[in-house]
């Protein structure tokens, strides 16, 4: 029974200490987070500086490989600066002039860094 005197009354405590000084809160206001433009209307071609692996699913033989040596090298001002990434095999830069046409090039969005190799999408 004192035990339960003792609960009570340490709880009763505690929720007076909180109802003055308040709960404790790690919410960012909206207006506080960073100006991020993801959206993209064009979704027939691949950026290359700011896509998703999961984008290079779209062509056969990018995923995951030549997808993730993509991205690693970025930024890319031109096809030549992905072309003339170190130790890609003549096939790989064959297979990336053969779809040159399915890529485009906007300014990088450094706030997309880990997300372009995992964007939370989990499987459970």
């Amino acid at each position: 029974m004192k035990a339960v005197v003792r609960f009570s009354i340490i709880a009763l405590c505690a929720i007076a200490i909180l109802c003055t000084f308040g709960f404790p809160v790690n919410a960012v206001n909206a207006n506080e987070l960073p100006k991020t433009n993801v959206i993209k209307i064009d979704s027939s071609t691949i950026d290359l500086n700011n896509s998703n692996i999961n984008a290079f699913k779209k062509i056969s033989g990018f995923y995951p490989t030549l997808g993730r040596i993509l991205i690693q090298n970025a930024p890319y001002s031109s096809l030549d600066d992905v072309l003339n990434i170190a130790g890609l095999t003549e096939a790989q830069q064959q297979k990336i002039k053969d779809n040159a046409d399915k890529f485009t090039l906007f300014q990088p969005d450094n706030s997309l860094n880990r997300e372009r190799y995992n964007n939370s999408l989990y499987r459970l």
